[in-house]
């Protein structure tokens, strides 16, 4: 008989997607909110200016720098063991933002976050409900089982709305869906925010959407746990070329001050 774990590893290879329910308790939820709201109110001015802001939705990009909470984010007990099922118990977090769909926008059109790869999974999406997701508020939609789907050509998305699907889900839930099946965010037609926190994974060979080694502060990386830097891909690095020694330095931790010695 399949465990919890295995039915929902199931469905994400067969359908493309699935739902797992209380990821997150009402209060993580309540905490996550507060992190990302601050976050968002500390980008008000150059949001809109750098693209983060429009009428679709808002986003916050490289959230472990901005905040502490999300630095143990991808290691949820819940979260975690799921996506080293299927990406390998070394598999990386591509990338961790935070996402609304603002009231009174449009309909994404359908899209993938990752090249498609029929039948192989090199990365998912992670979304987290923060709100209760439902079709009124812009709920993700998607086309099931598109992520194995030989197109000749480009996917006719606009034929490929009407096998679109709406994910409803209650805050606190996660949406797990392959990087390669079509999917969108919906027009949010209520009066209040639709907030998510997208946790990005890939397999460890997969070049990932961040480089944190050099993108996290080193205060931030000297704070950081075993377990969080293995997840991140932080001293991942095992071995560099020194062009200028002509050495193989082996074993090498990334260093973001490092420069290479000079002959």
């Amino acid at each position: 008989m399949e465990n919890s774990l295995d039915v929902h590893a199931r469905e994400l290879r067969e359908q493309g997607f699935t739902i797992v329910p209380e990821v997150l308790d009402r209060t993580q939820v309540a905490q996550t909110i507060d992190a990302l709201e601050s976050i968002f109110d500390r980008e008000k001015e150059i949001a809109p200016l750098r693209g983060w802001y429009n009428d679709l939705y808002r986003v916050a990009y490289m959230l472990p720098q901005k905040h502490p909470i999300f630095r143990s984010f991808p290691l949820n007990p819940r979260l975690l063991p799921l996506m080293q099922l299927l990406l390998g118990q070394d598999c990386l977090l591509s990338s961790l933002n935070g996402l609304t769909m603002n009231p009174g926008g449009e309909n994404q059109r359908l899209h993938t976050d990752a090249p498609r790869t029929p039948f192989n999974v090199l990365a998912i999406n992670a979304l987290h409900c923060l709100d209760d997701f439902t079709r009124e508020n812009g709920a993700t939609r998607v086309v099931p089982k598109s992520q194995d789907r030989e197109f000749d050509g480009k996917p006719d998305v606009d034929a490929l709305e009407r096998e679109a699907i709406y994910i409803e889900a209650p805050a606190g839930s996660l949406i797990a869906y392959n990087g390669g099946l079509l999917h969108a965010g919906s027009a949010n037609k209520t009066t209040r925010q639709r907030r998510a926190i997208h946790a990005f994974f890939s397999r460890s060979w997969v070049k990932p959407q961040w480089d944190y080694s050099r993108s996290l502060s080193p205060d931030v990386l000297a704070e950081m746990s075993v377990e969080q830097k293995s997840v991140f891909g932080v001293d991942k690095h095992v071995c560099y070329y020194d062009p200028q020694t002509d050495v193989i330095v082996r074993n090498f931790k990334r260093d973001p001050t490092h420069k290479p010695a000079r002959a």
